[in-house]
Order: C-alpha cells, then sequence, then structure tokens
C-alpha cells in the first residue's frame, strides 16, 4: 500500500486538532501525521508530544504558505518513505474511505492536485467542490455524519459501477479550489519554483489556492482535480475567531466539543 504523509497545518484551536486526530483512528489506510504549526500558544505542541506525533513548530508565526512550504520540504526529502502529500487545515474529519479514493484520481492523473469534497459552508468561495452541488441538501453539514457521508458515496458508487454507469464519477477539472484540503503525489516536485519553494512565499495567509490558477503552475487546466467520491468534513472559519452562525456556535468557544474529545 503506497503510504500518505498527512500535514495538519495548525495555529491554536488544538481541541479541533484533537478530533482531527480523533477521527483518523478509524482510516484503514497506510498514513503518517506530521503537524506544521505557526507559533501557537495554547497547548498545540504538548498535544503532539502527548499523542507521539512529530511536528515542526515555529518559534515565530511566519503563515500558512509558509506552513505549506515547510510539509512540501519534509514530504520531498522523505520520498522514499512516502508517495502521496496531503495538505490539511486542523478544523476537519476525515473519514474512512476519502483518501483512498483521492490517491486513485492521483494515479490516473499524477501531475493533478485533488482535492475533496465538503459542505456549501465548508467549501467557502467554491461552491462546485460543494456535496450538495453534485448529491442535493441533506444533513451532510452535522459533524456527526462524517462517516456517513463517505460510505454514502461508496455505496452509490459501487451500485453505479455494477450497472456500468461510472462517467458519474470522474473527477471534475477545477481552476479555483478551497485549501482545506489537498493531496498530491512526487511529480508534483516538477512545478518546483526557483527558490525551491512550491508556494509563493509572498502570499501568507491568501491567495494561496489562487497561485495554483493565475500562475499557471500545472498545465493543460489541472490545477485541480475534483475528487466526487471523497467526503471531508471541514468546521471552516475557526482560526478567525468570527460567528459561525450556521452553527450557532462562537468559534472560539470550544466547549461544545468536549463531549466528543
Amino acid at each position: 500500500m503506497k503510504k500518505v504523509l498527512l500535514a495538519i497545518t495548525t495555529f491554536n484551536q488544538s481541541e479541533y486538532t484533537k478530533v482531527c486526530i480523533e477521527s483518523l483512528k478509524l482510516i484503514n489506510d497506510e498514513y503518517d501525521i506530521l503537524v506544521i504549526d505557526d507559533a501557537s500558544t495554547d497547548d498545540t505542541i504538548s498535544l503532539c508530544k502527548e499523542l507521539n506525533i512529530p511536528c515542526i513548530a515555529k518559534t515565530n508565526g511566519l503563515g500558512l504558505t509558509d506552513s505549506w512550504n515547510k510539509a512540501y520540504h519534509y514530504f520531498m526529502a522523505k520520498k522514499d518513505e512516502y508517495e502521496y502529500l496531503a495538505i490539511a487545515n486542523n478544523d476537519i474529519l476525515i473519514p474512512n474511505g476519502s483518501l483512498n479514493e483521492m490517491k486513485k484520481v492521483l494515479d490516473k492523473w499524477p501531475c493533478s492536485l485533488v482535492v475533496p469534497m465538503s459542505t456549501k459552508l465548508g467549501c467557502g468561495h467554491n461552491v462546485v467542490q460543494s456535496i450538495e452541488n453534485w448529491y442535493g441538501t441533506n444533513d451532510y453539514d452535522e459533524p456527526d455524519n462524517y462517516q456517513s457521508v463517505q460510505s454514502y458515496l461508496l455505496n452509490i458508487k459501487k451500485t453505479e459501477t455494477e450497472s456500468n454507469n461510472l462517467y458519474k464519477f470522474d473527477p471534475i477539472r477545477m481552476k479555483m479550489f478551497n485549501g482545506f484540503f489537498f493531496m498530491m503525489n512526487k511529480k508534483i516536485c516538477q512545478y518546483e519554483r526557483e527558490d525551491g519553494h512550491l508556494f509563493d512565499p509572498a502570499f501568507l495567509n491568501t491567495k494561496n489556492e489562487d497561485e495554483f490558477n493565475w500562475s499557471k503552475l500545472i498545465p493543460n487546466d489541472d490545477y485541480a482535480m475534483l475528487c466526487k467520491t471523497s467526503f471531508i468534513f471541514h468546521y471552516k472559519g475557526v482560526s478567525t475567531f468570527k460567528i459561525i452562525k450556521d452553527y450557532g456556535r462562537k468559534s472560539n468557544d470550544l466547549n461544545w466539543l468536549k463531549n466528543r474529545i
């Protein structure tokens, strides 16, 4: 089985990081976790030590793009150990089956980035990436249903496969994607910048995804492939300390999570 390096970028919000890691315990895939922390002031680092998870801990906040580049450099330094790199926010839930479906897309389109579906809220500016856009409305936005949603997609795929209706699940080329989760393989190194980075360091916490669009990093419009059989729940907006009206909670008031940890 080809191994995945799952790089989780963090800045505080350790409660979400813990829940994210808890969700991974049910995954039947070979993966290693790496946390890249942007100088958190909470207990994120001690959490990583407690869970025996390697962590690249910055002493100064250098932004999300810097974390992405550090994940890429770590991945390439360990390229004999890993076939795939997945870069993720910490405010996500990863169900069993989602990584494997994205790996299948990468194996067929090896120089593309692959992204999953999420809820409309979780996809932010990119409604095409939302599961509602393809499968209608349902209770996808309930965190506790994250595994049920992925199982639902795999069951539909199985049914359609048996009736030779696989075209419905072909990945969709996208020029824009939401960066809460994306996966690539080692062949992405051919698009490395002259400065050795994969991502432009000038883009700090904004325009990270735009770089794959406007600079034409990947040719033939294969900037990102949407895997329509992969779902990852994204809480969205956790690090901004804004009120998430859709859930009726303040994102910096995480007491509601304690009964799930």
